[in-house]
């Protein structure tokens, strides 16, 4: 399991698809902090809420699917 850098040990992170266009992200589980790579770090983050909002979607986790911890 790889852990969320953010969540000191409470958060997992999740490989998922936006159900709109397919896109793969990288999710924690508590946080809802979103990666667009594998490369799990502090610095290279964004906000699911900002960037499912971009997508045109409510950002709910149902918009989601192929959830897997990672």
């Amino acid at each position: 399991m790889v852990m969320c850098p953010f969540c000191d040990g409470q958060g997992v992170i999740n490989k998922a698809k936006v159900i709109k266009n397919d896109m793969l992200i990288f999710i924690c589980d508590e946080c809802d902090t979103v990666w667009l790579t594998n490369d799990i770090r502090e610095d290279n983050c964004v906000n699911y809420h900002k960037f499912i909002n971009e997508q045109g979607l409510k950002g709910l986790w149902s918009e989601l699917y192929d959830i897997k911890r990672i």
